[in-house]
């Protein structure tokens, strides 16, 4: 075994270092040899300083040989039952609760064998009977001496570590909001992080019982409306919201009540994020633009078990995998562990981004990339004849409306035609599950994108129809989903780093929102609930008005709307609406099994006549005939052309 203790000038140091260098089982014994020295040593002098005070100094003879035949035994007990109880694994310098706790159930526990030996032996065999008072007083010093050597350690690597660390010479000054467990623990993790140089001034929190008390040594200055004069009054530099899972409401409220104090704003991560104690103020983030949504993320997490026995195992094809949302139904699909996905697009480098992403470390689910036009038959057969998917996810299209209005044939080319080949193709290769990706914009349109995205719908429809059953073909509409390409989300967040101005079409205009994880699972509860071409969408709470969004974002880069950026309005772009809608008023929608998922069933339609409307389409668009396209589509009733006064409008709320 090599040298490890040379005691010379700075002896320590190279006694650490040469600690360091061991073995962790060398390491392992040293530190339990050294724990159990240190315990041995306690349990000694808390027996004798016990004997010292019950007989008001040294024990008489008889009590002193028995204090000494029973010693060793005591101090072997003590450090058995330390053992035993794991209490030689914890590392000191991480002393806590759990550990007092611990230490005081080893130590009552070898306390409590001798107060049995005591009651059961007194008058058989006196001689190894101790007093009860020596017992308590022996128990109160053991335990106090094994947990204050703990906490000793601590508060020297406390004090060690803090001396090390670049502390700044300006701290700010830093309030809390949220006085729960997220809050305590940001504290304690500023306390931590000195190198931070957060000054902790105190908690503000709604919780009329944590009022004026006192927690860790910081005080609860008051309720969160009371921010802005608590700002004031102690000179906050900074506000960190600290509650962990409150309402995105009640975030927003903060936030506003910190803008209107002029203090900026930051937010621990989410519950999920600090599950375990593993929340730091390191990493604190800005207040995010979905932060003010006024409603929560929908966690769809508690219903993919019922959902994993339709995927697992089974060939997906998901198209427009390159895409925002369709690169997210792949991310999540492999939770549910099919045997292979097949990843289609026409955008190669979509397609090679979301391949990079996601063709490693997930287990035994194959990744296939596949660059193909849904236009292309042959193609389309080819692909279908390589890996015959059993559930097929339509997330390809073109969707911006102001573009398509410009390119209106390959919006129908792209939307329509490759979504009638790519439905041709699951009817012959017996595609078991098929799900469309349509949009709110589908609903009454006024553009050219939503009029093609309901022309796909009904082809879904009719080819659920068909098949009576023998598959499941179903849609899914959306509003706007979060930072997903060409939203408005990363548009605002350009304009706003080249200085303005940010452009709103109009003061009225508002939308749904959703977030790119909901979309995707909405997708996958839809290819597990529907059947017969019903209509799935999310309950996305109240519309948002976009130019409240646009002022949002601009205060949350710490700007001031209006003086340093300017909110532009530009007027609505062609088939742009004021307000969208989810629902046709025939539709109607109901509550499915899952909470915030409801359905509409398909409404009767001649799907005789759709066949002849799709090819007449395609000839329309193959030569580029716009005219033709807008007429066709103004005579196949699905509300395209009509004036708003005269449209059945249905804005639906779900509730």
């Amino acid at each position: 075994m090599p040298k490890v203790f040379d005691i010379q000038p700075g002896g320590i140091p190279r006694i650490i270092a040469r600690i360091e260098e061991q073995s962790w089982i060398q390491r392992y014994v040293l530190t339990m040899s050294g724990q159990c020295v240190l315990d041995g040593i306690i349990a000694v002098l808390s027996f004798f300083i016990a004997h010292i005070l019950r007989f008001d100094g040294y024990p008489p003879g008889g009590e002193a040989g028995r204090m000494w035949l029973i010693l060793p035994y005591l101090v072997v007990a003590r450090i058995l039952m330390n053992m035993a109880l794991g209490i030689y694994r914890r590392v000191w310098r991480y002393s806590s609760i759990a550990d007092v706790v611990q230490i005081t159930i080893s130590v009552g526990i070898v306390s409590g064998i001798l107060l049995v030996l005591r009651l059961t032996l007194v008058g058989v065999a006196n001689y190894l009977t101790v007093p009860i008072g020596i017992i308590i007083i022996d128990f109160c010093f053991a335990a106090a001496g094994m947990v204050n050597i703990r906490l000793l350690r601590r508060v020297t690597y406390e004090i060690v570590r803090n001396a090390g660390i670049h502390q700044p010479k300006i701290r700010r000054r830093v309030l809390l909001a949220g006085a729960g467990q997220a809050g305590i623990m940001t504290l304690r993790e500023a306390r931590n992080r000195r190198d931070l140089g957060f000054e902790i001034c105190g908690f503000v929190d709604d919780d009329p019982d944590k009022k004026r008390s006192i927690i860790h040594g910081v005080p609860v200055l008051g309720n969160c409306s009371e921010i802005p004069a608590i700002v004031q009054r102690h000179r906050i530099e900074l506000v960190i919201i600290t509650m962990a899972s409150a309402p995105r409401k009640t975030v927003k409220r903060i936030y506003e009540l910190c803008e209107s104090a002029n203090v900026p704003v930051q937010i621990t991560p989410g519950l999920y994020e600090i599950l375990g104690n593993h929340v730091k103020v390191s990493k604190l983030r800005s207040v995010q633009i979905e932060d003010l949504l006024g409603r929560d993320p929908i966690d769809f997490n508690s219903w993919l078990k019922s959902t994993n026995t339709h995927y697992a195992g089974k060939k997906v094809l998901v198209t427009g995998a390159g895409g925002s949302i369709g690169r997210e139904l792949c991310r999540q699909l492999l939770a549910l562990k099919p045997e292979e996905i097949i990843m289609l697009d026409k955008d190669e480098n979509g397609l090679y981004e979301a391949d990079r992403e996601l063709g490693t470390g997930y287990g035994k689910t194959l990744i296939c990339p596949v660059v193909a036009d849904l236009r292309t038959p042959a193609r389309l057969h080819s692909i279908f004849s390589q890996y015959h998917p059993q559930i097929v996810f339509h997330a390809a299209a073109h969707k911006h409306v102001p573009l398509m209005e410009l390119n209106v044939a390959e919006a129908v080319l792209n939307n329509v035609v490759g979504s009638a080949e790519l439905l041709k193709a699951c009817a012959e290769f017996e595609v078991q599950r098929s799900v469309m990706v349509s949009t709110d914009k589908a609903v009454n349109p006024t553009s050219i994108m939503g009029a093609t995205k309901r022309v796909a719908e009904l082809l879904f429809q009719a080819q659920a129809a068909g098949v009576d059953g023998k598959a499941h073909y179903v849609c899914v509409r959306f509003g706007n989903v979060l930072g997903s390409r060409g939203s408005v989300v990363p548009l605002f967040r350009e304009q706003i780093s080249n200085g303005g101005p940010v452009t709103v079409t109009h003061p009225d205009m508002v939308r749904y929102f959703m977030t790119i994880p909901e979309a995707a699972q909405l997708i996958i509860q839809a290819g597990a609930l529907g059947k017969k071409g019903e209509i799935f969408l999310l309950d996305m709470g109240e519309p948002v008005k976009i130019v409240d969004l646009a002022c949002d974002m601009i205060r949350l880069s710490g700007l001031t709307v209006g003086e340093e950026i300017e909110i532009k309005f530009i007027g609505a772009r062609p088939g742009e609406k004021i307000c969208e809608e989810l629902l046709i008023a025939k539709e109607g929608a109901t509550a499915t099994k899952y909470d915030k998922i409801f359905v509409a069933p398909a409404l009767h339609y001649d799907f005789a006549s759709l066949n002849e409307s799709i090819k007449l389409l395609a000839e329309a668009a193959g030569s580029n005939d716009e005219r033709r396209i807008h007429r066709i589509l103004s005579e196949m009733d699905i509300g395209f052309g009509a004036s708003r006064e005269n449209r059945d409008i249905s804005q639906v709320a779900l509730a």
